[in-house]
């Protein structure tokens, strides 16, 4: 059982390592249930004052969870607040501190629910309110499956997200491991074909077609050892209207670098540039949300 040991996020929860009272801003530790699962999933709500919209803020695989340290997400909320922006922060079943399913983690499938769960918890506490995602690595996936599956999920957008999971799971795995891509590929196979686990499940370039006129943008940066900047193309190739912007990587000496070790800059492009990251997905909330203009394509890395 050692190789489905490696990809199951249950058997090695992190704590919650920040709250958003530690970034200076207002919340409210909430409750909900997904539609499809009698769980409970938990959740952070952070207001703002007329809210311009709720962006649902999700987390990536592995132990990562509503307090987002790899992402330094609790700091983009502060920033998205700031701009107007109510988030929620949730935990995913299997994640944090929410429920586990019986299904496991099938890396954004079944999770697109959680999110559908969420504004469906908001709309009854706020009716008329409005709703975009932000997403990182495994969490841009649900979001993904999310907006493909509800038009409430009206503009998304996912930082350094696969379009498929078993191209990325091998990087996954020896990222976490330390053990070498030759030693790793027998082990997926083994946790795929002898213990169910379900790694074709994470498949949102099989979905994103259905998102299209709603906007998207797709974040990744150029030197992401986990997911190849192939991926994003991908995506947005199967995703009329879409946005990319390709992020810079540092120098290879830079202490954000070297400090993620085999991580590299997965998840980073907000840590690497705050100022530039929250401009740009502030203006493109605000071109969906607000009607003003946002003029897209594809982003490079200068």
């Amino acid at each position: 059982m050692v190789a489905p040991a490696l990809l199951r996020p249950g058997a090695k929860r992190l704590p919650l390592v920040h709250t958003p009272a530690d970034y200076g801003i207002v919340f409210e530790t909430v409750a909900f249930r997904p539609p499809d699962e009698s769980i409970t999933l938990r959740a952070w709500w952070m207001p703002a004052p007329s809210a311009k919209a709720a962006i649902i803020l999700v987390h990536g695989g592995g132990d990562d969870n509503r307090s987002l340290p790899y992402a330094d997400g609790l700091a983009l909320a502060r920033d998205l607040v700031a701009h107007g922006y109510a988030v929620l922060a949730l935990d995913l079943r299997n994640y944090g501190e929410s429920d586990a399913s019986p299904e496991g983690v099938t890396f954004g499938d079944l999770e697109s629910n959680d999110l559908i769960g969420a504004m469906s918890y908001l709309t009854a506490r706020a009716e008329g309110l409005r709703y975009g995602a932000v997403g990182f690595s495994m969490g841009g996936e649900a979001v993904l499956y999310a907006a493909a599956r509800d038009r409430r999920l009206e503009a998304v957008v996912t930082t350094d997200t696969f379009a498929e999971a078993r191209g990325v799971a091998a990087n996954f795995v020896s990222a976490s491991t330390a053990l070498p891509r030759f030693l790793v590929v027998p082990l997926l196979w083994s946790a795929e074909h002898l213990h169910g686990m379900p790694l074709g499940r994470g498949r949102a370039i099989d979905v994103v077609g259905a998102i299209p006129p709603r906007p998207a943008l797709l974040i990744q940066n150029e030197a992401d050892p986990i997911v190849p900047v192939d991926h994003c193309l991908r995506l947005a190739a199967a995703m009329a209207g879409s946005q990319v912007w390709i992020t810079a990587a540092p120098p290879a000496d830079s202490p954000l670098r070297v400090s993620q070790g085999r991580w590299g800059m997965h998840t980073q492009s907000y840590k690497l540039d705050p100022v530039g990251y929250v401009e740009r997905v502030t203006r493109f909330f605000d071109a969906r949300f607000l009607g003003t203009r946002d003029p897209g394509g594809i982003e490079g890395s200068s």
